[in-house]
């Protein structure tokens, strides 16, 4: 059974244009603690708090197939709001085992 995880590598501006625009990059590892293979991994969305805050990045985006014990490096960008210092991002992804059952990561979307 595959269970996807989600860590934050790195944030950064990708670039003078990115910082000026509020488009800030997130690097994330996805990667799989579950015992099966985690195929087609997807990231279905990425929602913010607060919601000045969103992802810019075209969604679903697709992962591929991710083996046990391994990971896809993942980035998103986010636009920022000049107000906002800080943000909470729930990013949820689907993934489906061998036998072609579909699994959600954390859960469904809200």
């Amino acid at each position: 059974m595959p269970e996807l995880a989600w860590s934050i590598q790195r944030v950064y501006w990708a670039s003078w244009d990115d910082y000026y625009n509020r488009h800030l990059s997130i690097d994330h590892l996805m990667g799989n603690a579950g015992t099966g293979p985690a195929l087609a991994s997807t990231i279905e969305a990425s929602l913010c708090t607060p919601d000045t805050v969103y992802s810019i990045t075209p969604m679903p985006l697709a992962v591929g197939d991710i083996q046990p014990a391994a990971g896809s490096a993942v980035t998103l960008k986010y636009y920022i709001a000049p107000n906002v210092g800080s943000f909470v991002a729930t990013t949820y992804a689907t993934c489906e085992d061998d036998a072609g059952r579909e699994y959600w990561f954390p859960g469904p979307l809200p």
